[in-house]
């Protein structure tokens, strides 16, 4: 197999039933840390309105990994279509639901400016939305949820001065997220809301598919809260399985000043994707 430059990608065995990769492609696959940055494209200073946007070029790593070519991906929380326009250019089926239309109008000005084939991508609440809609088996589920109440939360506040310098503002206003229709959700909320997405995502996902989400970790209210375990934990009780997850650390992302001289405040700048699985029943090869 050769890759559009003419380099030979590997061999793939005709016994892997999950992806189109080669036998080298896969080892990588497998990696738990993706310590990269992904450089601006796809009119990315149209997507970076949406405060939570991922790189379309690790969508579709993600989704070459978990699918062969033709399959059906869903994305529940799509946002500005970083999982769609990975389906496009990895030639998969996608589908999306967003409940905000803006930014369902900047996915679709990006395919139109960057001639991508657009992926139908509905205005809707998932959580009625996936219950109502008669989608097609679904092979792989790749969103990026929201995190809890990290965009009604303020990034940062108060003031910073080099030393020998004035005093400066810090820099200091709300995520451009909100689900929540400008609400600080509780956690019973969230996680409510999770729970009810999830669930019906789990009923259309074919049995031996993959799901895989994005979610950070979160300090506030001088708490730091482990997400990605409270959402593991949801998703366990609808029947998913936990198979393992892939921290995304991007080498480029600034860090941020909280505590120092105060007290010891992460400056967060990984996320985990979170990779689990609706077993076969009768699947031996866990």
């Amino acid at each position: 197999m050769f890759d559009e430059h003419g380099k030979s990608r590997g061999f793939h065995d005709p016994a892997n039933v999950l992806n189109d990769l080669t036998g080298k492609e896969w080892i990588f696959s497998t990696k738990t840390v993706i310590p990269k940055h992904y450089p601006s494209s796809f009119r990315q200073d149209l997507r970076n309105q949406h405060g939570g946007q991922k790189p379309p070029e690790l969508c579709a790593e993600l989704i070459k990994t978990f699918t062969k070519e033709n399959e059906v991906v869903l994305d529940p929380f799509a946002g500005v279509g970083g999982t769609l326009i990975a389906c496009s250019l990895t030639n998969r089926q996608g589908f999306g639901v967003e409940l905000n239309g803006k930014w369902i109008k900047i996915y679709q000005e990006v395919c139109s400016l960057e001639k991508i084939k657009p992926q139908p991508l509905f205005l809707a609440d998932s959580c009625t939305f996936l219950k109502e809609y008669n989608f097609p088996t679904i092979d792989f589920i790749l969103t990026d949820v929201p995190y809890w109440n990290m965009d009604a939360v303020e990034k940062s506040k108060g003031v910073y001065k080099k030393h020998g310098e004035a005093a400066k503002d810090v820099y200091s206003k709300k995520s451009k997220l909100n689900r929540f229709n400008e609400e600080s959700p509780t956690k019973d909320e969230w996680r409510n809301t999770m729970l009810s997405v999830f669930n019906t995502c789990y009923l259309r996902l074919k049995p031996g598919g993959y799901c895989a989400v994005f979610i950070g970790n979160m300090y506030t209210n001088g708490e730091y809260h482990l997400l990605n375990a409270e959402l593991s934990e949801i998703l366990k009780t609808i029947g998913y399985v936990l198979k393992g997850e892939i921290i995304w650390y991007d080498v480029a992302k600034k860090l941020h000043l909280y505590g120092i001289n105060y007290s010891w405040i992460p400056s967060v700048v990984h996320q985990f994707i979170m990779i689990f699985r609706k077993e076969k029943k009768d699947d031996k090869r866990k």
